[in-house]
């Protein structure tokens, strides 16, 4: 694929995704590496120090205002041949269950894993639909080479698996969101832009827990990059993919 972009991608999984981008057998030409503070982020900032396919990019999913400039910023660098994959990664926890949580959890939880993935595919969906519809491809059928979105989102939003109240706030933001990627798959399928959700496994970062997750970052990924290599075409769209392949269910 010619360009990749990563919300949250100073830590954890998406800091993960960005190193093993890089190490594709087929690298991409740009991997747009977004994040709230890049000033802070070391990690982030060594990696793109030493390869020039990295630009680290100011993004706070949260505030709209900062969205402008980095849609600005990547159209600079795509020109014609646009965007190719957005993973929306960024998102938050918290882990009271139905009597505990708080509504100022729910709000926030929320305004992160739900309207912030809106706002950022919305803004920069124009550049989505141009690589959809760059004439240069061989393949017209929908893929993430093509065109596509992937919101990263857990196995705990789905309604069917569920067993607990834990993180109630953490599931329903979850469960929102997998309506939403199936929304924006119909909305969506004109323009040939394929959109996923994507259950990354209980990980091994500061949102899972080190000590307790069984899977590592880089399985995890490895598993995610895979499983996306593979879906191809209307059918492959709209649905909730585990880390192994597998397809679960809402």
């Amino acid at each position: 694929m010619f360009s990749v972009l990563v919300t949250g991608a100073n830590r954890g999984l998406g800091l993960t995704f960005v190193r093993q981008l890089l190490n594709l057998a087929k690298p991409p030409e740009h991997v747009f590496a977004c994040c709230r503070s890049p000033e802070n982020a070391a990690d982030l900032q060594t990696i793109a120090s030493n390869n020039p396919a990295v630009k680290v990019l100011k993004l706070d999913v949260a505030n709209k205002l900062t969205y402008k400039d980095t849609v600005h910023d990547v159209e600079q660098i795509v020109g014609d041949q646009g965007l190719n994959l957005l993973i929306n990664n960024a998102g938050i926890i918290s882990r009271g269950n139905v009597e505990n949580a708080s509504t100022e959890d729910m709000e926030r939880l929320y305004q992160v894993n739900v309207v912030g993935t809106l706002g950022v595919t919305q803004a920069f969906l124009p550049i989505l639909r141009r690589a959809a519809s760059f004439t240069n491809s061989d393949d017209e059928t929908m893929s993430i080479e093509k065109s596509a979105i992937v919101n990263i989102s857990s196995i705990m939003g789905s309604i069917t698996l569920n067993n607990s109240s834990s993180a109630v706030a953490y599931r329903t933001s979850k469960a929102a969101l997998n309506m939403l990627t199936n929304c924006m798959s119909i909305e969506f399928a004109s323009y040939g832009v394929l959109a996923v959700a994507m259950h990354p496994g209980w990980v091994q970062t500061d949102m899972g827990g080190v000590d307790k997750a069984p899977v590592t970052p880089h399985e995890s990924v490895s598993g995610v990059l895979a499983t996306l290599d593979k879906l191809k075409g209307l059918d492959a769209s709209g649905k909730c993919y585990e880390y192994t392949g597998r397809t679960l269910p809402w």
